[in-house]
């Protein structure tokens, strides 16, 4: 088995596709037989921080000599109906079409000679039809490519198809070049590899949440080589908050803590690029620029920021994790079971509400304004208790984590599990998340799978 190249996040178009699509789509072209198959993608347009994103929504499985048929000037072809069928559907749906199909190789592929003299016979009619971007896709099973027909009558190819998942998987027409070794983080590439650092200076990470955790995932995340950090919290640090920040003092009380987490980003990796945003992650600005990530940290505690980060997730087809410790204590002071939680926020699978983690009153009241909070709480809130060990535990554990999926070093590039550390029994469980197959945030691909061109849209 040939093991996934590591590509760089690369410039100009790209093409995100949830894993549940990208293994049908994969088991439709390669998994049968050694010949070539088709289908259609319908994606959505977004953008993103290199360039346009295409996320794709629905995939049009095409039936071997229904939909499939010998060509005329080629070897095979979607039969016109399928086209005309699966057109119509994305004009209706505003959605790109996209149509796809396999060749043989590894590691490269490009179109043939025939494949793009078809796209200069249809696209412009399909282009026409749909009133938007129309593009074809070619794959093997470690590479792609795109041709990309815009409405303006300009013509694109697609950098990169990207599918998060354990292992994140970025496939591009041919390998990335060689870039420069790095003699500043010798010790590391020895472990990601020259292209997988590269990774790290080319992502665009967010920390929501600078507090205990946040500010440790920072720390981690600038000693890594991350390029780009958005640094979002609203808040400032308060005397209490010294213990658990790194490289806090006394003169830093009052300060926002977004400008002691840029302070910090900075001493470690002179060279990032940072955004700082003083807002609530519930916020209309701090939404769009969540929305233009690469990967999210969750490092905040509220509903609102679970309920956005996660709708995120799902309808831009960006990974997170979600981290927090929870130290019980009741009213006389006795400790309960300690947990210190990462979990891996995957598109398309089990979501924040599938797993009982928002609860929509505590939602309801985190979207008042500041002053009417506490008092819409029939309980006034208790402070917990809170200690940098614990929290660097399950920082540790997300950067982990994230570091591995970014290079591809995971062993099983499908392992969802939630980490739970149990530090009081020195336990450590993995929990499978849980999905509601009628879940409206996380299960739209799942709804809408294997669809047929003249099916129905699902409501």
């Amino acid at each position: 088995m040939v093991r996934h190249a590591v590509n760089p996040p690369a410039d100009g178009w790209s093409l995100t596709l949830p894993s549940a699509l990208w293994g049908d789509l994969h088991q439709h072209l390669f998994g049968r037989d050694d010949d070539e198959h088709g289908a259609v993608i319908l994606a959505d347009l977004a953008t993103g921080p290199r360039g346009p994103r295409l996320l794709g929504r629905q995939l049009l499985l095409a039936e071997d000599g229904i939909d499939y048929i010998d060509g005329t000037t080629g070897y095979r072809a979607l039969a016109p109906e399928f086209v005309r069928d699966a057109a119509v559907r994305a004009r209706d749906e505003e959605l790109v079409y996209l149509a796809v199909h396999n060749h043989f190789g590894t590691t490269s592929v490009a179109f043939s000679a025939v494949d793009l003299a078809s796209h200069e016979r249809g696209y412009p009619a399909l282009r026409q039809i749909t009133g938007r971007t129309v593009g074809a896709l070619v794959l093997t099973p470690h590479a792609a490519a795109g041709d990309l027909w815009l409405p303006d009558g300009t013509r694109e190819h697609l950098a990169e198809l990207v599918i998060p998942d354990n292992n994140i998987i970025r496939l591009r027409p041919r390998p990335a070049s060689p870039v420069p070794a790095d003699p500043f983080r010798d010790r590391q590439v020895r472990l990601f590899g020259d292209q997988g650092q590269k990774t790290f200076d080319r992502l665009h990470v967010a920390v929501v949440g600078l507090g205990g955790v946040g500010s440790i995932l920072v720390e981690l995340l600038a000693r890594l080589g991350t390029g780009n950090l958005l640094l979002i919290d609203d808040d400032i640090v308060d005397a209490t908050n010294l213990p658990r920040l790194i490289a806090a003092d006394h003169g830093d009380v009052g300060r926002p803590k977004t400008e002691l987490a840029a302070r910090n980003a900075r001493r470690a990796n002179p060279g990032i690029t940072l955004t700082l945003l003083r807002e609530r992650a519930e916020s209309p600005v701090a939404r769009t620029a969540l929305a233009d990530c690469d990967w999210i940290f969750l490092a905040a505690d509220t509903h609102a920021a679970r309920h956005w980060v996660n709708e995120i997730v799902h309808e831009h087809l960006i990974p997170a994790t979600q981290i927090g410790v929870k130290i019980p204590a009741d009213e006389h002071g006795d400790i309960g079971q300690i947990h210190a939680v990462s979990r891996f926020l995957v598109p398309g699978h089990g979501c924040m509400w599938c797993n009982g983690l928002i609860d929509p009153t505590e939602l309801a009241i985190d979207m008042h304004p500041e002053n009417e909070r506490e008092r819409a709480r029939y309980v006034p809130g208790i402070i917990a208790p809170s200690v940098i060990g614990l929290n660097s535990l399950a920082a540790s554990e997300a950067i982990n984590h994230f570091m591995l999926a970014v290079t591809a070093l995971h062993s099983d590039t499908l392992d969802h599990a939630t980490v739970l550390h149990r530090p009081r029994t020195r336990d450590r469980d993995l929990q499978l998340p849980r999905q509601d197959p009628a879940c409206a945030v996380c299960s739209r691909y799942s709804l809408a799978r294997t669809l047929r061109a003249n099916d129905q849209p699902n409501g």
